[in-house]
């Protein structure tokens, strides 16, 4: 595994109590083990693990979550009766930013093509991108066609953007 990342694991049973813990899960939520887990996100998060459990197999990722102010990504893996749930810490702000452009940059993607794609990863629709940078839906468009040669095909979208 990478020196720098860190990932929080718990393991709990069906009643929702602690069973085991590393220890960034022990500094993030306290020591737990033998105890009910007390946290509403994950424990709503478990719920619908469980709930839909017989119809769906393996794992459910639960995407930019707010877990005590902190934001990251959780893997819950359901096996048998008990549920292990993985954090992964996600970058806020400015470094997030300067991260996305740092990779962006580097797969040759030009100044206005970087922040049209950073535009499309905050979430934002063709129509508010070309409104916000005042440039027609057919020139953003071409913006984005350019860039997504440039991008891994996993960063491409499956179908076409909302207008």
């Amino acid at each position: 595994m990478g020196g720098n990342v860190k990932l929080s694991v718990c393991v709990r049973n069906g009643s929702n109590e602690v069973l085991e813990q590393n220890d960034l899960s022990k500094a993030t939520c306290g020591d737990r083990v033998g105890s009910v887990c007390q946290n509403a996100v994950c424990a709503d998060m478990c719920k619908q693990v469980a709930e839909l459990s017989p119809l769906q197999e393996g794992m459910n990722l639960f995407k930019n979550q707010n877990i005590d102010g902190h934001y990251v990504d959780v893997m819950m893996v359901k096996n048998g009766e008990n549920i292990t749930t993985i954090l992964h810490p996600l970058s806020q702000g400015a470094d997030k930013v300067d991260k996305q452009a740092e990779f962006l940059i580097g797969r040759g993607l030009t100044p206005s093509e970087v922040r049209i794609i950073q535009m499309v990863m905050s979430g934002q629709t063709n129509q508010q991108i070309a409104e916000q940078l005042f440039i027609s839906k057919a020139t953003l468009k071409t913006h984005l066609n350019n860039a997504y040669k440039k991008l891994p095909a996993g960063m491409r979208p499956q179908s076409g953007r909302v207008g």
